[in-house]
């Protein structure tokens, strides 16, 4: 019916409105961007016709479509697109983060404020008047440009795209969505390519996914089998969001009543902060000052499940105690149906948080999977972004992913982690276990990549051990009930790796060894295991079973660090200081030594001081702050 619905669709425009695109603007030469080709055509350009080839996506280990129908984008869907601009004096940049984060520099924590870094960094205005001019003579409309030059955001459609970037849009169907994606490489006139990154908005197929574990009573097949790191008095149960401040010696720290966090977020907020509002009345905390500030033009429609950000916002104020201001930074919906969040409109979250720069910290449970990111343009987009960031001296915590090494393989209904099926006995593997790859953006080196373990506590609030967050193999895609609608299984275990495309800093190369070459993560962890997760408030209800995932294991770490930051101020990205630091240092953290993030024997293991798959483990806040302040 999808496909007769479209066929129907493309015929009912004409062969003239669908398949002719508007004529080029002059250019005597074009040149490539970051963003290329994400459907791949595995047949030559002269097959008969366009449905006749076969295509693959331009993610990790180009998955082959199946049994779909790939025809032109209709000029009626309405595209909305961002250009990404270069920053200038990049050399000059890269030496200011080194030296900004470097105990005894001349400008050691000497933050710029965005307008410093746009004088210094950001394109001009007369390369933004170039583009936006490029824009408009290929009919885009509605061009505006963010406070910082780096962004160009304008409506059009799939003739605007083929006209201004010598790109073409196909319309197919993935996962059992009908989607679009560019099927040629984003271009623009040689005079812009000193000036144009990358061109955001030209592909839904691959999506960010939220990272959070509900408890689903009929999903489990094969519990991951691990043993306690604990004490034999020690136990395993879901906890209230205020008691992780005790659980990591938080809570002999102020408040973090100094500090403004923000969270990026997708879509209306009204429910979440309802629901937060019943929480922190229910745990005796302050209302809390919350704003909701929009990445853009757009709709922030309600998409009927706000339990990720429920767990974000009330993660971090029961950690934290209470913050300043507690900003979510809602991405705008990507596509005419407002239901869809776009690589366009996350950068745009991103960068409005930076160019605010109101939050110190901001947690981001969202990830993709790396080959996909680097595809479309958005690594290296979101990287510019966040090196502005930490050019400010502010923090993005990101949740490094709930897949195990397997973020790359999504099953039928486009759940990250699929490795096979299962027969009502045993599980099927249909993957190369042996492949793995890592989630973006926690794969980018200027962000701290928070990976999840299984926390023991003696009582509530107590600490007592921490393994691997691995759960093991369950149902992939379920009902809104829990309950499986195929056989199709997945690995939820903690995200961790080596980026195949991120150079290792040079913090990290220096505390690893020279063999790390690409940025490896995380750089630590928090509890994520599901039974040992947070109750939070939902829809105005608790719920009845804890919620987990690194969606848990980010907040924590937000929440502890903003306490951190209120009471030492101007912290910064702390990631340099953790490798020089915490090695050899046991007193400040919770090593993990136990467990593996993989299946059937693959994935990365835990081992003593820093690994694939805790980092250097959790933290404990109070002695940070205290090594801090010395």
């Amino acid at each position: 019916m999808f496909l007769q619905f479209y066929a129907l669709a493309v015929f009912s425009l004409g062969e003239t409105a669908t398949m002719i695109p508007l004529p080029a603007h002059a250019a005597t030469s074009w040149v490539s961007t970051h963003t290329n080709a994400f459907l791949l055509s595995n047949a030559p350009a002269s097959a008969a016709s366009v449905a006749a080839r076969n295509y693959s996506l331009n993610s990790f280990g180009n998955p082959a479509l199946t049994d779909t129908h790939v025809t032109p984008l209709e000029l009626s869907v309405p595209l909305h697109i961002i250009v990404v601009l270069k920053n200038r004096n990049a050399e000059q940049l890269d030496d200011f983060l080194r030296d900004v984060n470097q105990l005894g520099s001349k400008t050691y924590h000497e933050y710029l404020t965005p307008t410093q870094f746009k004088a210094r960094f950001s394109p001009t205005d007369a390369q933004v008047a170039a583009v936006v001019d490029h824009l408009k003579a290929n009919g885009f409309s509605n061009v505006s440009v963010s406070a910082n030059n780096t962004l160009i955001s304008a409506n059009g459609n799939a003739s605007n795209v083929q006209s201004g970037f010598q790109a073409s849009i196909k319309r197919f169907a993935y996962r059992d969505k009908p989607v679009y994606a560019n099927d040629s490489s984003a271009m623009v006139p040689a005079s812009l390519g000193p000036i144009v990154d990358s061109v955001l908005g030209l592909q839904n197929a691959a999506v960010p996914h939220r990272l959070l574990h509900r408890f689903a009573p009929g999903a489990l097949i094969e519990p991951n089998r691990i043993a306690k790191n604990a004490t034999p008095e020690s136990q395993q149960i879901g906890h209230q969001p205020t008691d992780f401040a005790k659980i990591y010696d938080a809570s002999s720290l102020p408040a973090a009543t100094l500090t403004t966090v923000g969270i990026i977020t997708w879509g209306d907020m009204t429910q979440t902060i309802a629901d937060l509002n019943t929480f922190t009345q229910n745990a005796g905390l302050p209302t809390v000052n919350a704003a909701v500030v929009a990445s853009g033009s757009g709709t922030l429609a309600d998409t009927g499940d706000p339990t990720e950000w429920d767990l974000d916002s009330q993660t971090i104020i029961g950690t934290s105690g209470g913050v300043k201001q507690l900003i979510f930074y809602s991405a705008v919906n990507g596509d005419s149906n407002d239901s869809d969040l776009t690589d366009a409109t996350l950068s745009a979250a991103y960068n409005k948080a930076v160019t605010d720069n109101k939050a110190t910290i901001i947690n981001v449970s969202l990830g993709l999977d790396e080959t996909a990111a680097n595809s479309d343009g958005s690594l290296a987009a979101d990287d510019a972004v966040f090196k502005q960031a930490v050019a400010q001296g502010q923090i993005f915590s990101v949740a490094a992913g709930d897949a195990g090494v397997y973020q790359w393989s999504i099953s039928p209904q486009g759940k990250p982690g699929y490795i096979g099926t299962y027969n009502g006995s045993s599980v099927a593997t249909t993957i190369d276990l042996s492949k793995y790859s890592v989630s973006f953006p926690a794969s980018s080196p200027y962000v701290v990549a928070v990976g999840g373990t299984t926390l023991s506590t003696t009582g509530a609030t107590t600490w007592a051990g921490e393994t691997v967050w691995n759960d093991g193999v369950d149902y992939a895609d379920l009902d809104s009930n829990g309950n499986p609608v195929d056989n199709a299984v997945r690995l939820r275990a903690t995200g961790g790796g080596v980026s195949a495309y991120e150079t290792a800093p040079s913090w990290q190369t220096a505390a690893l060894g020279s063999s790390v070459t690409k940025r490896a993560l995380p750089d630590v962890a928090f509890d994520a295991l599901q039974s040992t997760g947070a109750y939070i408030i939902v829809n105005g209800q608790k719920t009845t079973s804890p919620i987990g995932g690194t969606s848990l294991a980010s907040p924590i770490f937000v929440g502890g660090w903003a306490r951190l930051e209120s009471a030492n101020n101007s912290l910064s990205l702390p990631t340099p200081a953790f490798y020089q630091n915490l090695p050899g240092n046991t007193a400040l953290c919770h090593d993990v030594t136990s467990g593996n993030n993989g299946s059937g024997g693959y994935g990365y293991t835990a081992k003593p001081s820093w690994d694939m798959v805790t980092g250097f483990g959790s933290l404990d806040f109070a002695k940070i702050s205290a090594s801090a302040g010395r």
